[in-house]
């Protein structure tokens, strides 16, 4: 008897130290699938119809010259705990119109065609003293300190 409860035991503490291994799978933004996009014709579809079709754009181009230029970008990554993410899926789908509103060009971006960007750590100077912990703390208190 003792053994048995012993041995489901054992069987349930390696189930769940499986389970604890596994990844949480975490998908953001708005995922297309490839039947949808393949019904969104060059030349054909309007503005109205991509709606239609894929929805609303997860983003919008602020620059535009003749055309716009809609995104729709999704990203699915995998979390083993809080701090170690990596994104294993990417999809971008930037669909450009032309003057009438018709898609005039259609571009698909994945995971190989992501680039690393280096952020710049720097800091912006900004003017007055520069006042330590204690200062700070009863400069209030102290007339004239500041």
């Amino acid at each position: 008897m003792n053994r048995a409860i012993l041995t489901v035991c054992a069987a349930a503490a390696l189930v769940l130290a499986i389970a604890a291994c596994t990844p949480d799978r975490i998908t953001r933004g708005h995922h297309l699938d490839q039947q949808d996009i393949d019904r969104v014709q060059v030349g054909v579809t309007t503005q109205q119809q991509v709606t239609d079709i894929l929805g609303s754009p997860s983003s919008v181009a602020t620059f535009q010259q003749h055309s716009d230029t809609w995104y729709y970008i999704s990203k699915q990554s995998e979390r083993y705990t809080e701090l170690d993410e990596e994104t294993v899926a990417q999809q971008v789908v930037a669909i450009d119109f032309d003057e009438t509103g018709r898609v005039a060009n259609l571009r698909q971006y994945d995971m190989g065609d992501a680039q690393q960007v280096a952020y710049v750590k720097r800091e912006t100077p900004t003017q007055g003293a520069k006042l330590g912990f204690f200062e700070q703390l009863l400069g209030n208190l102290i007339p004239g300190q500041q």
